[in-house]
């Protein structure tokens, strides 16, 4: 009786969501010649910051980078998303690299850019229209040395959509290759990939994580999970994030770093990731490619895990 009384309730909630699925918006673009701003109307959706990002005055050069997203806000107007606290000056909004990597024999951190061994850099845009573009960014290891060389290409793939909640979606498709002949292997480690920074006031007595497999934040870590979800209070309004893995990719369902709410005291807040090679290495050899494939809602409601499911039920484009 129970499982009939919860598929009745999908079944119900499938009607209702029936148009979130892949849609046209009515989105406009305007590149200030430092980030492309997407806007719904006159609502700002969030900013792709091609151009290079320098740190606050007094902060050492080296955390800079260029090719992420922030902010990421709300229709609303709520920003999600911490770019460059003072605490971890080298997270950037919603951005995406490795942090253990071997390459050419030596290790190389695109993540940790104290190190100076690695960096991601945009390059330039193939293609930019209102409702999403495609970039391609360069992985780079010694930067701004002699020895500096590009490792991967990066193609990122960014659509815009809409759903019958109050909210938006991005699709965001990253797909990796080899610069050269020279393979690179992602080790195995707890972060790597694409990772979200959310916003400083989210902790754990605002804001709430649910995972596709029922854990909550402080469960999270190491587990694996389809998609997962942090959502609380927003300035005067409600707000989610559900991130959902597509099963295309690599070690799906994807492990999953997220900090418990003892990590960054006293602030609380959290850095979540969904991290393919947390607990087993993949080498990107020659002529091969990794592609991965997520997409994003950011909705100006909470949702339950009934609702994360239906959200999750799409085919990529």
């Amino acid at each position: 009786m129970k499982t009939a009384i919860f598929s009745i309730g999908v079944f119900l909630i499938s009607l209702f969501l029936g148009s979130c699925q892949p849609s046209k918006t009515s989105c406009s673009v305007v590149d200030t010649g430092k980030a492309l701003d997407y806007k719904m109307g006159d609502k700002l959706l969030f900013s792709y910051n091609y151009a290079t990002v320098y740190p606050a005055p007094g902060v050492d050069s080296v955390y800079k980078r260029s090719g992420f997203i922030h902010p990421l806000k709300t229709l609303g107007g709520e920003v999600m998303t911490n770019c460059s606290p003072a605490d971890h000056y080298h997270h950037f909004g919603l951005w995406y690299a490795w942090t253990k990597t071997t390459f050419e024999g030596n290790e190389i951190d695109f993540w940790n850019l104290h190190k100076k061994q690695g960096t991601v850099r945009f390059r330039n845009f193939e293609r930019v229209s209102d409702n999403g573009f495609v970039a391609t960014l360069d992985h780079v290891v010694y930067p701004d040395s002699p020895a500096e060389k590009v490792a991967m290409n990066e193609r990122l793939e960014i659509k815009i959509g809409t759903t019958s909640l109050p909210g938006y979606y991005i699709d965001y498709h990253t797909t990796v290759r080899l610069a050269g002949s020279s393979p690179i292997t992602m080790e195995a480690y707890r972060y790597g990939g694409i990772c979200i920074r959310t916003r400083e006031d989210w902790n754990e007595q605002t804001a709430e994580m649910l995972t596709s497999e029922g854990l909550s934040r402080d469960e999270a870590d190491g587990s694996r999970a389809r998609w997962c979800y942090y959502q609380g209070k927003a300035g005067n309004e409600k707000a989610c994030i559900l991130i959902v893995a597509a099963p295309s990719n690599l070690n799906y369902p994807e492990p999953l770093r997220v900090w418990d709410k003892t990590v960054n005291k006293p602030a609380g807040d959290v850095m979540w990731n969904f991290s393919p090679t947390k607990q087993q290495a993949f080498t990107l050899e020659p002529g091969k490619e990794l592609s991965l494939f997520y997409r994003i809602y950011v909705l100006d409601k909470k949702i339950n895990s009934t609702t994360a499911e239906v959200l999750s039920d799409f085919e990529c484009d």
